[in-house]
Protein backbone atom coordinates (compact mmCIF):
# COMPACT_ATOMS: atom_id res chain seq x y z
CA UNK A 1 0.00 0.00 0.00
CA UNK A 2 1.18 3.22 -0.53
CA UNK A 3 2.33 5.41 2.38
CA UNK A 4 3.59 8.58 2.85
CA UNK A 5 4.21 11.32 5.95
CA UNK A 6 2.72 14.60 6.97
CA UNK A 7 5.74 16.66 5.95
CA UNK A 8 5.66 15.26 2.55
CA UNK A 9 1.50 15.67 2.32
CA UNK A 10 2.60 19.56 3.32
CA UNK A 11 5.44 19.75 0.44
CA UNK A 12 2.99 18.29 -2.16
CA UNK A 13 -0.01 20.26 -1.93
CA UNK A 14 2.17 23.26 -1.35
CA UNK A 15 4.02 22.52 -4.73
CA UNK A 16 0.61 22.45 -6.31
CA UNK A 17 0.37 26.38 -5.79
CA UNK A 18 3.56 27.24 -6.93
CA UNK A 19 4.10 25.88 -10.23
CA UNK A 20 2.83 26.59 -13.42
CA UNK A 21 -0.12 25.52 -15.08
CA UNK A 22 1.95 23.21 -17.58
CA UNK A 23 4.03 21.75 -14.38
CA UNK A 24 0.67 21.16 -12.73
CA UNK A 25 -0.64 18.90 -15.92
CA UNK A 26 2.55 17.13 -15.85
CA UNK A 27 2.31 16.16 -12.00
CA UNK A 28 -1.17 14.88 -12.52
CA UNK A 29 -0.20 12.87 -15.65
CA UNK A 30 2.39 11.01 -13.37
CA UNK A 31 -0.17 10.71 -10.93
CA UNK A 32 -2.87 9.10 -13.13
CA UNK A 33 -0.41 6.65 -14.29
CA UNK A 34 0.72 5.90 -11.03
CA UNK A 35 -2.45 5.09 -9.49
CA UNK A 36 -3.64 3.39 -12.64
CA UNK A 37 -0.73 1.09 -12.55
CA UNK A 38 -1.48 0.60 -9.77
CA UNK A 39 -4.64 -0.24 -9.47
CA UNK A 40 -3.89 -2.94 -12.49
CA UNK A 41 -1.57 -4.87 -10.35
CA UNK A 42 -3.88 -4.88 -7.32
CA UNK A 43 -7.39 -4.89 -8.22
CA UNK A 44 -8.93 -7.82 -9.96
CA UNK A 45 -11.89 -5.49 -11.14
CA UNK A 46 -9.15 -2.53 -12.91
CA UNK A 47 -6.76 -5.68 -14.53
CA UNK A 48 -9.38 -6.78 -16.20
CA UNK A 49 -11.08 -3.72 -17.08
CA UNK A 50 -7.69 -1.98 -18.15
CA UNK A 51 -6.47 -5.48 -20.24
CA UNK A 52 -6.75 -4.11 -23.16
CA UNK A 53 -4.99 -0.50 -22.94
CA UNK A 54 -2.68 0.83 -25.52
CA UNK A 55 1.23 0.80 -23.99
CA UNK A 56 1.25 4.76 -23.87
CA UNK A 57 -2.20 5.19 -22.48
CA UNK A 58 -4.15 8.78 -21.91
CA UNK A 59 -6.73 9.42 -19.66
CA UNK A 60 -9.46 9.38 -22.45
CA UNK A 61 -8.02 5.71 -23.07
CA UNK A 62 -9.32 4.77 -19.74
CA UNK A 63 -13.30 3.08 -19.66
CA UNK A 64 -15.51 5.22 -17.53
CA UNK A 65 -17.01 3.97 -14.28
CA UNK A 66 -20.27 3.90 -12.35
CA UNK A 67 -21.46 3.45 -8.90
CA UNK A 68 -23.83 0.28 -9.31
CA UNK A 69 -20.83 -1.62 -11.40
CA UNK A 70 -18.35 -0.99 -9.06
CA UNK A 71 -20.45 -1.85 -5.73
CA UNK A 72 -21.59 -5.43 -7.61
CA UNK A 73 -17.25 -6.02 -7.91
CA UNK A 74 -16.62 -4.52 -4.83
CA UNK A 75 -14.02 -7.07 -3.32
CA UNK A 76 -12.51 -7.47 -7.07
CA UNK A 77 -12.47 -3.58 -6.90
CA UNK A 78 -10.51 -2.61 -3.93
CA UNK A 79 -6.92 -3.43 -3.65
CA UNK A 80 -6.26 -4.49 -0.41
CA UNK A 81 -6.68 -8.42 -0.64
CA UNK A 82 -7.98 -8.83 3.05
CA UNK A 83 -11.16 -6.22 2.91
CA UNK A 84 -14.49 -8.40 2.28
CA UNK A 85 -17.78 -6.01 1.43
CA UNK A 86 -19.41 -7.40 4.55
CA UNK A 87 -16.41 -6.55 6.95
CA UNK A 88 -16.56 -2.24 5.63
CA UNK A 89 -20.37 -2.49 6.09
CA UNK A 90 -19.65 -3.33 9.55
CA UNK A 91 -17.25 -0.33 9.62
CA UNK A 92 -19.10 2.29 8.23
CA UNK A 93 -22.05 1.59 10.29
CA UNK A 94 -20.12 1.47 13.58
CA UNK A 95 -21.00 3.80 16.07
CA UNK A 96 -19.99 7.29 15.73
CA UNK A 97 -17.75 7.42 18.44
CA UNK A 98 -15.87 4.16 17.27
CA UNK A 99 -12.55 6.12 16.17
CA UNK A 100 -10.91 2.62 15.47
CA UNK A 101 -9.78 2.31 12.04
CA UNK A 102 -10.42 -0.74 9.36
CA UNK A 103 -7.86 -2.68 9.94
CA UNK A 104 -5.64 -0.80 11.84
CA UNK A 105 -4.75 1.48 8.18
CA UNK A 106 -8.21 2.40 6.83
CA UNK A 107 -11.40 5.33 7.30
CA UNK A 108 -14.90 5.06 6.03
CA UNK A 109 -18.16 5.72 5.44
CA UNK A 110 -20.88 5.47 3.18
CA UNK A 111 -22.96 7.27 0.20
CA UNK A 112 -26.20 6.45 -0.97
CA UNK A 113 -27.85 7.34 -3.71
CA UNK A 114 -31.49 7.31 -5.58
CA UNK A 115 -31.84 3.38 -4.78
CA UNK A 116 -31.42 3.19 -1.52
CA UNK A 117 -28.19 1.29 -2.62
CA UNK A 118 -25.37 2.67 -0.24
CA UNK A 119 -21.15 2.35 -1.19
CA UNK A 120 -19.09 2.26 1.40
CA UNK A 121 -15.61 4.30 0.70
CA UNK A 122 -12.40 3.73 2.00
CA UNK A 123 -9.69 5.84 2.62
CA UNK A 124 -5.83 5.60 3.04
CA UNK A 125 -3.47 7.46 4.71
CA UNK A 126 -2.32 9.00 1.42
CA UNK A 127 -5.35 10.05 0.27
CA UNK A 128 -6.42 11.43 4.44
CA UNK A 129 -3.42 13.26 4.40
CA UNK A 130 -3.30 14.74 0.64
CA UNK A 131 -7.08 15.77 1.07
CA UNK A 132 -6.38 17.44 4.73
CA UNK A 133 -3.48 19.66 3.71
CA UNK A 134 -5.91 20.31 0.86
CA UNK A 135 -8.25 21.99 3.27
CA UNK A 136 -5.61 23.46 5.23
CA UNK A 137 -3.80 25.18 2.94
CA UNK A 138 -6.13 25.93 0.43
CA UNK A 139 -9.91 26.10 2.17
CA UNK A 140 -8.99 27.47 5.59
CA UNK A 141 -5.49 29.44 4.55
CA UNK A 142 -6.88 32.23 4.51
CA UNK A 143 -8.96 31.77 7.65
CA UNK A 144 -7.91 33.19 11.57
CA UNK A 145 -6.89 29.70 12.35
CA UNK A 146 -7.88 30.65 16.22
CA UNK A 147 -11.86 30.25 14.44
CA UNK A 148 -11.32 26.60 13.84
CA UNK A 149 -10.56 25.93 17.18
CA UNK A 150 -13.74 24.29 18.70
CA UNK A 151 -12.46 24.07 22.38
CA UNK A 152 -12.77 27.81 22.25
CA UNK A 153 -15.05 29.07 20.23
CA UNK A 154 -18.59 27.79 19.11
CA UNK A 155 -19.46 26.10 15.75
CA UNK A 156 -23.00 25.77 14.69
CA UNK A 157 -23.51 22.43 12.05
CA UNK A 158 -26.51 22.83 10.47
CA UNK A 159 -26.81 19.08 9.10
CA UNK A 160 -28.87 15.95 8.30
CA UNK A 161 -28.57 14.59 11.64
CA UNK A 162 -28.79 11.24 11.16
CA UNK A 163 -26.29 8.53 12.65
CA UNK A 164 -26.37 7.00 8.54
CA UNK A 165 -25.27 10.65 7.50
CA UNK A 166 -21.95 11.15 6.92
CA UNK A 167 -21.38 14.33 7.95
CA UNK A 168 -22.53 13.87 10.96
CA UNK A 169 -21.14 10.81 11.80
CA UNK A 170 -18.06 13.24 11.03
CA UNK A 171 -19.51 15.75 13.64
CA UNK A 172 -19.61 13.42 16.16
CA UNK A 173 -16.18 12.09 15.84
CA UNK A 174 -14.64 15.29 15.39
CA UNK A 175 -16.70 16.50 18.39
CA UNK A 176 -15.48 13.10 20.61
CA UNK A 177 -11.55 13.93 20.21
CA UNK A 178 -11.68 16.51 23.18
CA UNK A 179 -14.31 16.92 26.00
CA UNK A 180 -13.21 20.82 25.59
CA UNK A 181 -15.61 20.59 22.40
CA UNK A 182 -18.58 19.25 23.73
CA UNK A 183 -20.14 22.35 24.76
CA UNK A 184 -19.02 24.15 22.11
CA UNK A 185 -19.89 22.27 18.90
CA UNK A 186 -23.55 22.09 18.10
CA UNK A 187 -25.41 20.03 15.31
CA UNK A 188 -29.01 21.24 14.22
CA UNK A 189 -30.87 19.44 12.10
CA UNK A 190 -31.48 20.79 8.52
CA UNK A 191 -34.80 19.27 8.86
CA UNK A 192 -36.26 21.77 11.19
CA UNK A 193 -37.97 24.51 10.20
CA UNK A 194 -36.25 27.78 9.74
CA UNK A 195 -38.27 29.50 12.91
CA UNK A 196 -36.54 26.71 14.82
CA UNK A 197 -33.05 26.79 13.05
CA UNK A 198 -33.05 30.44 14.43
CA UNK A 199 -34.22 29.92 17.61
CA UNK A 200 -31.63 27.19 18.48
CA UNK A 201 -28.78 29.60 16.85
CA UNK A 202 -30.08 32.54 18.82
CA UNK A 203 -29.86 30.35 21.81
CA UNK A 204 -26.33 28.67 21.21
CA UNK A 205 -24.55 31.93 19.80
CA UNK A 206 -21.76 30.53 17.60
CA UNK A 207 -19.01 32.23 15.73
CA UNK A 208 -18.70 29.75 13.11
CA UNK A 209 -21.95 28.27 10.92
CA UNK A 210 -21.88 25.51 8.73
CA UNK A 211 -24.56 24.44 6.64
CA UNK A 212 -26.25 23.75 2.96
CA UNK A 213 -26.22 27.12 0.89
CA UNK A 214 -30.27 26.91 0.34
CA UNK A 215 -29.93 26.86 4.51
CA UNK A 216 -27.77 29.75 4.80
CA UNK A 217 -30.09 31.67 2.09
CA UNK A 218 -33.05 31.33 4.95
CA UNK A 219 -30.57 32.33 7.44
CA UNK A 220 -29.56 35.63 5.97
CA UNK A 221 -33.00 36.36 5.25
CA UNK A 222 -33.87 36.27 8.73
CA UNK A 223 -30.90 38.06 9.52
CA UNK A 224 -32.00 41.63 7.72
CA UNK A 225 -35.62 40.98 9.59
CA UNK A 226 -33.59 40.83 13.15
CA UNK A 227 -35.06 37.78 14.11
CA UNK A 228 -31.71 36.04 13.82
CA UNK A 229 -28.69 37.58 16.59
CA UNK A 230 -25.72 35.46 16.06
CA UNK A 231 -22.08 36.85 16.64
CA UNK A 232 -20.85 35.25 13.39
CA UNK A 233 -17.42 35.86 12.13
CA UNK A 234 -17.26 32.51 9.76
CA UNK A 235 -19.46 31.09 7.49
CA UNK A 236 -18.36 27.79 5.88
CA UNK A 237 -20.73 25.96 2.88
CA UNK A 238 -20.49 22.97 1.60
CA UNK A 239 -22.56 19.80 -0.43
CA UNK A 240 -24.91 22.45 -2.21
CA UNK A 241 -24.17 24.80 -5.14
CA UNK A 242 -23.32 28.16 -3.41
CA UNK A 243 -23.72 30.71 -7.05
CA UNK A 244 -21.38 34.01 -6.94
CA UNK A 245 -24.26 35.76 -5.82
CA UNK A 246 -25.13 34.37 -3.13
CA UNK A 247 -21.47 34.15 -1.81
CA UNK A 248 -21.71 37.83 -1.97
CA UNK A 249 -24.79 38.46 -0.25
CA UNK A 250 -23.80 35.97 2.52
CA UNK A 251 -20.67 38.05 3.33
CA UNK A 252 -22.61 41.59 2.76
CA UNK A 253 -25.76 40.52 5.53
CA UNK A 254 -23.71 38.60 8.09
CA UNK A 255 -19.94 40.81 7.56
CA UNK A 256 -17.85 37.74 7.96
CA UNK A 257 -15.74 35.58 5.49
CA UNK A 258 -17.56 32.81 3.56
CA UNK A 259 -15.95 29.51 2.85
CA UNK A 260 -17.08 26.87 0.03
CA UNK A 261 -16.08 23.54 -0.45
CA UNK A 262 -17.24 21.31 -3.31
CA UNK A 263 -16.80 17.86 -2.34
CA UNK A 264 -18.21 14.49 -2.67
CA UNK A 265 -17.84 11.04 -0.85
CA UNK A 266 -16.13 9.48 -3.85
CA UNK A 267 -14.08 12.34 -4.85
CA UNK A 268 -12.72 14.06 -1.57
CA UNK A 269 -12.17 17.96 -1.88
CA UNK A 270 -12.82 18.77 -5.50
CA UNK A 271 -12.43 22.21 -5.58
CA UNK A 272 -13.01 25.20 -2.67
CA UNK A 273 -13.15 28.79 -2.61
CA UNK A 274 -9.31 30.34 -2.24
CA UNK A 275 -9.81 33.86 -0.38
CA UNK A 276 -12.56 34.51 -3.45
CA UNK A 277 -16.41 33.89 -4.45
CA UNK A 278 -14.96 30.98 -7.34
CA UNK A 279 -14.55 27.38 -6.66
CA UNK A 280 -10.99 26.57 -7.62
CA UNK A 281 -10.07 22.99 -8.84
CA UNK A 282 -7.38 21.42 -7.05
CA UNK A 283 -6.17 19.72 -10.55
CA UNK A 284 -3.12 18.39 -9.27
CA UNK A 285 -5.19 15.89 -7.27
CA UNK A 286 -8.42 15.42 -8.76
CA UNK A 287 -9.21 14.90 -12.36
CA UNK A 288 -13.01 16.56 -13.04
CA UNK A 289 -13.68 15.67 -16.77
CA UNK A 290 -17.33 17.59 -17.62
CA UNK A 291 -19.55 15.22 -20.21
CA UNK A 292 -22.34 14.81 -21.88
CA UNK A 293 -25.23 12.53 -20.95
CA UNK A 294 -23.79 9.18 -22.37
CA UNK A 295 -20.13 10.09 -20.89
CA UNK A 296 -18.27 10.72 -23.34
CA UNK A 297 -15.91 14.33 -23.20
CA UNK A 298 -17.79 17.69 -23.89
CA UNK A 299 -15.79 19.76 -26.15
CA UNK A 300 -17.09 22.78 -25.88
CA UNK A 301 -16.03 24.52 -22.63
CA UNK A 302 -18.58 27.33 -22.57
CA UNK A 303 -21.38 25.02 -21.97
CA UNK A 304 -22.81 22.91 -19.09
CA UNK A 305 -22.12 19.48 -18.69
CA UNK A 306 -24.35 17.11 -18.26
CA UNK A 307 -22.30 15.07 -16.00
CA UNK A 308 -18.91 15.11 -14.72
CA UNK A 309 -15.89 11.96 -14.40
CA UNK A 310 -13.78 12.23 -11.48
CA UNK A 311 -10.77 10.72 -10.76
CA UNK A 312 -9.42 11.17 -7.19
CA UNK A 313 -5.48 10.80 -7.77
CA UNK A 314 -5.08 10.02 -3.77
CA UNK A 315 -6.58 6.78 -2.75
CA UNK A 316 -5.18 3.87 -3.57
CA UNK A 317 -7.29 1.38 -1.62
CA UNK A 318 -10.27 2.24 -3.42
CA UNK A 319 -9.34 3.73 -6.59
CA UNK A 320 -12.39 6.45 -8.38
CA UNK A 321 -10.98 6.41 -11.82
CA UNK A 322 -12.99 8.49 -14.20
CA UNK A 323 -16.32 7.74 -11.85
CA UNK A 324 -19.39 9.33 -13.27
CA UNK A 325 -21.69 11.96 -11.25
CA UNK A 326 -24.55 13.56 -12.36
CA UNK A 327 -23.19 17.20 -11.61
CA UNK A 328 -23.44 20.14 -14.50
CA UNK A 329 -20.24 21.61 -14.48
CA UNK A 330 -17.99 24.03 -16.57
CA UNK A 331 -14.45 24.87 -16.07
CA UNK A 332 -12.48 28.09 -17.46
CA UNK A 333 -9.03 29.71 -16.88
CA UNK A 334 -8.47 31.58 -13.42
CA UNK A 335 -8.53 34.90 -13.70
CA UNK A 336 -7.84 35.61 -10.24
CA UNK A 337 -4.13 37.27 -9.29
CA UNK A 338 -4.11 35.06 -5.97
CA UNK A 339 -4.21 31.48 -7.49
CA UNK A 340 -3.96 30.03 -10.49
CA UNK A 341 -5.89 26.48 -10.18
CA UNK A 342 -8.42 26.83 -12.84
CA UNK A 343 -11.86 28.06 -11.91
CA UNK A 344 -14.77 25.37 -11.65
CA UNK A 345 -18.31 26.32 -11.81
CA UNK A 346 -21.14 23.88 -10.75
CA UNK A 347 -24.52 23.82 -12.06
CA UNK A 348 -26.61 21.05 -10.22
CA UNK A 349 -26.65 20.19 -6.65
CA UNK A 350 -28.60 22.87 -5.57
CA UNK A 351 -31.63 22.79 -3.25
CA UNK A 352 -34.43 25.58 -3.28
CA UNK A 353 -36.57 27.48 -0.36
CA UNK A 354 -39.52 26.97 0.06
CA UNK A 355 -42.88 27.85 1.75
CA UNK A 356 -45.78 25.41 2.83
CA UNK A 357 -48.72 26.42 5.25
CA UNK A 358 -46.71 29.64 5.88
CA UNK A 359 -43.94 28.24 7.42
CA UNK A 360 -40.37 27.87 5.36
CA UNK A 361 -38.56 25.28 4.12
CA UNK A 362 -35.83 23.90 2.08
CA UNK A 363 -36.04 21.20 -0.83
CA UNK A 364 -33.42 19.14 1.06
CA UNK A 365 -35.93 18.21 3.28
CA UNK A 366 -37.40 15.80 0.22
CA UNK A 367 -33.88 14.96 -0.72
CA UNK A 368 -32.79 13.39 2.55
CA UNK A 369 -35.84 11.21 2.54
CA UNK A 370 -36.06 10.44 -1.13
CA UNK A 371 -32.82 9.65 -2.15
CA UNK A 372 -32.69 6.42 -0.11
CA UNK A 373 -36.44 5.63 -0.71
CA UNK A 374 -36.81 1.94 -2.08
CA UNK A 375 -37.84 1.56 -5.07
CA UNK A 376 -37.18 5.09 -6.26
CA UNK A 377 -35.06 6.16 -9.03
CA UNK A 378 -35.76 9.54 -9.29
CA UNK A 379 -38.44 12.35 -7.88
CA UNK A 380 -39.49 15.84 -8.27
CA UNK A 381 -41.29 17.84 -6.17
CA UNK A 382 -44.35 20.24 -7.84
CA UNK A 383 -45.93 22.88 -5.07
CA UNK A 384 -49.67 23.12 -6.22
CA UNK A 385 -50.32 25.30 -4.04
CA UNK A 386 -50.06 26.96 -0.71
CA UNK A 387 -50.86 23.85 1.36
CA UNK A 388 -50.41 21.08 -0.89
CA UNK A 389 -47.33 19.71 -2.45
CA UNK A 390 -47.32 16.53 -5.15
CA UNK A 391 -44.72 13.92 -5.60
CA UNK A 392 -44.10 12.57 -8.54
CA UNK A 393 -40.85 10.05 -9.70
CA UNK A 394 -39.79 6.93 -11.74
CA UNK A 395 -39.76 3.77 -9.95
CA UNK A 396 -37.70 1.14 -10.13
CA UNK A 397 -39.14 -1.46 -13.03
CA UNK A 398 -40.40 -4.25 -10.34
CA UNK A 399 -41.94 -1.72 -7.60
CA UNK A 400 -45.44 -0.11 -7.90
CA UNK A 401 -45.68 3.48 -7.75
CA UNK A 402 -48.76 3.64 -5.52
CA UNK A 403 -46.72 1.84 -2.98
CA UNK A 404 -43.19 4.16 -3.42
CA UNK A 405 -44.85 7.41 -4.11
CA UNK A 406 -47.38 6.98 -1.79
CA UNK A 407 -45.66 5.21 1.53
CA UNK A 408 -43.04 8.34 0.83
CA UNK A 409 -45.99 10.99 0.22
CA UNK A 410 -47.55 9.84 3.68
CA UNK A 411 -44.17 9.84 5.36
CA UNK A 412 -43.34 13.75 4.28
CA UNK A 413 -46.88 14.56 5.08
CA UNK A 414 -46.24 12.93 8.89
CA UNK A 415 -42.83 15.41 8.83
CA UNK A 416 -44.86 18.49 7.96
CA UNK A 417 -47.40 17.45 10.35
CA UNK A 418 -44.98 17.33 13.17
CA UNK A 419 -42.50 20.24 12.11
CA UNK A 420 -44.97 23.31 11.84
CA UNK A 421 -47.24 22.73 8.95
CA UNK A 422 -49.95 20.79 10.45
CA UNK A 423 -52.11 21.81 7.30
CA UNK A 424 -49.78 20.51 4.81
CA UNK A 425 -51.49 18.06 2.06
CA UNK A 426 -48.15 15.64 0.30
CA UNK A 427 -50.07 13.81 -2.24
CA UNK A 428 -48.43 11.98 -5.11
CA UNK A 429 -49.41 11.32 -8.82
CA UNK A 430 -48.11 9.08 -11.65
CA UNK A 431 -48.08 11.75 -14.17
CA UNK A 432 -44.47 12.47 -15.50
CA UNK A 433 -41.97 14.54 -13.94
CA UNK A 434 -42.40 18.31 -15.51
CA UNK A 435 -39.04 19.60 -17.37
CA UNK A 436 -37.17 22.62 -17.96
CA UNK A 437 -38.59 24.65 -20.87
CA UNK A 438 -35.23 26.39 -21.19
CA UNK A 439 -33.68 22.88 -21.76
CA UNK A 440 -31.53 21.28 -18.91
CA UNK A 441 -31.96 19.18 -16.46
CA UNK A 442 -35.12 18.32 -14.69
CA UNK A 443 -36.02 20.24 -11.71
CA UNK A 444 -36.40 18.79 -8.53
CA UNK A 445 -38.49 20.81 -6.95
CA UNK A 446 -41.26 23.15 -8.85
CA UNK A 447 -43.82 25.50 -8.37
CA UNK A 448 -47.18 25.55 -10.61
CA UNK A 449 -49.18 27.22 -8.23
CA UNK A 450 -49.03 30.26 -9.74
CA UNK A 451 -49.34 29.07 -13.23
Amino acid sequence: MKTIDHKVAVCLVAEGDKVSPERRQELQNQRLHELVDYARANSPYFAKLYADLPENYTLRDLPPTQKSILNDHYEDWVTDRRITLEMVEEFVSRDSSDNRRLLDEYTGLKTSGSTGKSLPVLRDEHRNLIHGELMNQRLFGSVDPELLNPSKHRMAYIIHVSFGASSYNGFIRMRSVSPDRMNNMKAISVMESIDKIVEELNEFQPETIVGYPSSLMLLANEKERGTLNIPVKLIGSSSENLPESTHHRLEKVFGCKVINNYCMTEGGEIAMTRNCAHLHLNEDWIIVEPVHADMTPMENDEEFSEGILVTDLANFVQPFIRYYVGDRVRIRKSDCDQCSLPILEVQGRSTVPFSICGSKYTSKVFELKAEVWPGLITYQVVQTSDDTIQLRGICAPDSKPEEVLGSLAAKMQEYFHENGAPSAKITWSAEPLIHNKRGGKTPQYINISNQ
